[in-house]
């Protein structure tokens, strides 16, 4: 009994492992190369979805997008003005991660998963067209990018598939190497930096609310991811029974 036990959880171990085969190369071709130029038009990318993310959630919450900016150095952002701000600051991170743990629950359903990439691709393109700053890279780069990902989703379901798990781990990874390396270099200017001063603390204690702020997105976004994951990893397990 103790045997069949043990073989039937090693067994399952490595049917976990095989599931997230694809996701693992993702992350460990990014992570080895993650300062390649090969790399970059997907990190310049996912700080684009951040910026985005921002600019959805303030329509959302009744406010108006006024600029939605990116640059090469990975830096950008989106100008607002109204809306619940608590919110529109919390979706850059967390967006992204939801974006990214939406792309791996997906991998169970492909006509999902195609449409979540031509969302993800057409929101992008429309988002750069109209709040973009017109006749500049990043306004080229994030029309572009999103009708290309757009047509990846529409061409075939293997291209679809390859695109959102290789997207959907940049997001996931980029999200929190962004809390990291911003929280480490400059708080009081990340978004849970602006939160906080928007919450009434002053720009000197600003950088210290921030960490625990950001601790919450981190936390809410590495719940996403784990529950994306622990779907499939059930899906596998129902399968193999």
């Amino acid at each position: 009994m103790v045997k069949i036990r043990l073989l039937n959880n090693i067994q399952f171990i490595f049917s976990v492992f095989w599931t997230f085969r694809y996701y693992a190369v993702a992350a460990t071709v990014a992570l080895v190369f993650w300062e390649s130029p090969f790399i970059k038009p997907f990190r310049v990318f996912v700080v684009l979805v951040h910026e985005v993310n921002h600019a959805l959630m303030a329509l959302a919450t009744g406010g108006e997008v006024l600029e939605i900016r990116t640059f090469w150095d990975e830096s950008g952002h989106a100008l607002t003005s109204g809306g619940i701000v608590p919110l529109i600051c919390s979706a850059g991170y967390v967006g992204s991660a939801m974006w990214g743990a939406l792309m791996i629950y997906s991998n169970l359903f492909i006509g999902l998963q195609r449409m979540v990439l031509m969302l993800v691709g057409i929101t992008c393109t429309i988002m750069s067209l109209i709040y973009g700053s017109m006749g500049t890279l990043d306004f080229f780069f994030g029309a572009g990018i999103g009708i290309l990902i757009a047509i990846l989703a529409l061409i075939s379901a293997k291209c679809a598939r390859i695109c959102s798990i290789w997207i959907g781990t940049m997001l996931c990874l980029y999200s929190l190497h962004d809390f990291s390396t911003d929280l480490l270099y400059m708080p009081e200017q990340t978004d849970a930096g602006i939160l906080a001063i928007h919450l009434g603390f002053s720009k000197d204690f600003a950088y210290l609310v921030a960490y625990p702020i950001a601790s919450v997105w981190v936390l809410l976004s590495l719940s996403a991811m784990y529950r994306a994951m622990r779907v499939l990893v059930r899906h596998e397990r129902t399968r193999g029974n």
